[in-house]
């Protein structure tokens, strides 16, 4: 008997024990699959941004008069940058407050609204998915305080006005005031944002004309206010009625319709830095160009300005960086005044990069590229300039086992350079030798000896271009040509006229474009515009053509303007 009551209370154990593992089973499932929210492993992620199902009031009402709305979409939802993302047309004088709740986006506001006015909330890229963050880009509301809502546009492109790329990310204005200088008094009548490609659209606008302008807004208060600002604008007044409202149009943009956007150009220049960069050599780093004015004040060393004979001033070509070499003494310490026009600097440096050791008895030339141009130079860089360009050193070239006398000279380009005097016979191979210390600089070093080999190629590698100017529309044009490679690296300039043939001569083989300039003030600059005087900045036009460049070939183009 014991023994039945002993298997029965065991198999009852048994069945206990099993049904909290049933049950311990069971909650792990439940619990795993509460927790793992989101895409199963394996399948596709949502790529999907939210879908505004319907708003309260709905979008493009009429007659509104409140002061919030809600938009609803199909999934939860949340939202980054705002104050950024969204811009409101006409602006309102305070930031409204925007709240994402679940599927629901609710917007508010305190300032009382315009009657009889369209307004439109643009939020930009700032609503998100709140599982996987998936953009919706470009969603606007509108709603207007009279019976009508507008419903005219206006688009346009904005691009640089040197490079012609696109501006992306700034903002474009309208103003329905006729006022001058309006941008630097007051906000818009209406405002949009430019894409990645530079395009602008205005939506739900009234119809008539305004005064237009892109604004890269430093201080974000829409006014157009701080010196360094970039703008770019039209002229001309704009008529909203140029367009009927169609957001999927893909119109191509009108010339007219482009704004050219140019930074501001400094009219004072600043010393931006100012180094040693060895114990006889100064660099000064300036804002912008300097002139032909510039002069320097030493209090010590003792040198009497720029025109000293024991400095050498060597400036880059945009003038705004300024090397000075002192030929004879060391500057590890300086105090001086640098003068220009509108700039007056002082500077003091001490023992920055001193120098401790002994100066060497001799210095290295640095060995030239292999390959050499047949209509180039051959230019051998020096440390130290050598100012003295009468001097000619003997020197020894071989060519197929032949010896010949060669002759150094200082390059009249930079005394930082010397430069074979001969000219190298076309596609030949060289091999040019420079003896120990026939070369004296003014430190008294002499040049230890270098030898090197060139391959120098010939005319027949090159092609030459010939452009023909044939512009109808300014008769008394001056143009400035600008020769660029396929990645729009500048190579040639020149000056033109009108009906004037210009040579770009030995091109190496390959594919160019050619950007044309319309000197419009003859100072053979390219000059920014200025919104005060209503000057534009300067008309910058590519060639339609690619310039393919063959080798021993001519090529010859005409543009018609």
């Amino acid at each position: 008997m014991r023994k039945i009551r002993n298997k029965f209370r065991f198999s009852i154990k048994i069945k206990i024990f099993a049904s909290k593992i049933i049950i311990c089973g069971v909650l792990a499932i439940v619990f795993f699959s509460c927790a793992q929210i989101g895409t199963p492993s394996g399948g596709q992620f949502d790529r999907t941004p939210p879908k505004s199902k319907f708003s309260k009031p709905p979008h493009n009402s009429t007659n509104f008069h409140g002061k919030t709305f809600e938009v609803v979409f199909d999934e939860y939802i949340s939202t980054e940058n705002t104050s950024e993302e969204m811009i409101i047309s006409p602006p309102l004088k305070n930031k409204p407050v925007v709240k994402a709740h679940l599927k629901t986006l609710k917007v508010s506001w305190t300032d009382t609204l315009e009657e009889n006015t369209t307004y439109i909330f643009d939020f930009g890229s700032s609503i998100i998915d709140y599982t996987e963050g998936n953009r919706l880009n470009n969603f606007v509301y509108s709603f207007s305080t009279g019976n009508v809502i507008d419903t005219l546009e206006y688009k346009g492109k904005v691009l640089e006005a040197y490079s012609l790329k696109p501006v992306a990310k700034k903002y474009v204005m309208l103003y329905k005031s006729e006022e001058k200088d309006i941008a630097k008094k007051e906000k818009p009548s209406y405002i949009t944002r430019t894409d990645s490609n530079g395009n602008y659209h205005f939506q739900n606008i009234a119809q008539g004309t305004y005064q237009i302008l892109a604004l890269d807004d430093k201080n974000q208060n829409l006014i157009y206010d701080l010196s360094n600002e970039g703008i770019a604008f039209s002229k001309e007044r704009v008529e909203s009625t140029f367009f009927k409202l169609d957001t999927s149009s893909k119109t191509k943009v009108s010339k007219n319709n482009i704004l050219y956007f140019f930074e501001p150009k400094d009219s004072l220049i600043t010393l931006s830095s100012s180094k040693l960069l060895s114990n006889y050599r100064l660099r000064l780093i300036f804002s912008k160009s300097t002139t032909d004015s510039l002069d320097f004040v030493f209090e010590y060393p003792k040198f009497s300005g720029k025109e000293d004979k024991d400095l050498y001033v060597q400036c880059n070509i945009t003038k705004d960086t300024i090397d000075i070499w002192s030929l004879k003494q060391s500057i590890d310490s300086v105090k001086m005044r640098i003068i220009d026009i509108g700039l007056k600097e002082e500077i003091e440096l001490f023992n920055l990069r001193k120098i401790e050791d002994k100066i060497k008895d001799t210095f290295s030339l640095k060995t030239p590229a292999s390959n050499q141009a047949f209509f180039e130079k051959c230019l051998i860089e020096m440390p130290f300039p050598i100012i003295d360009t009468s001097t000619l050193y003997k020197a020894t070239r071989i060519s197929n086992e032949d010896t010949f006398a060669i002759h150094l000279k200082p390059s009249s380009a930079s005394p930082l350079y010397l430069e074979i005097e001969e000219k190298l016979p076309q596609n030949s191979k060289q091999t040019i030798i420079i003896p120990q210390g026939i070369i004296k600089n003014s430190l008294n070093q002499t040049n230890d000896s270098l030898s090197f080999s060139l391959q120098i190629d010939s005319e027949s590698d090159y092609g030459n271009f010939f452009f023909n100017i044939n512009d109808t529309l300014n008769e008394n044009m001056s143009y400035i040509l600008i020769l660029e490679d396929s990645q729009g690296k500048a190579l040639n300039k020149q000056f033109s006229n009108n009906k004037e043939r210009i040579t770009f001569s030995n091109l190496k083989e390959g594919s160019y474009k050619l950007r044309i300039i319309l000197d419009m003030n003859k100072n053979k600059e390219w000059d920014y515009g200025d919104y005060s005087q209503s000057r534009l900045p300067e008309e910058i036009l590519y060639f339609p053509k690619p310039i393919n460049i063959r080798k021993n070939w001519d090529l010859e183009e005409t543009w018609h303007n």
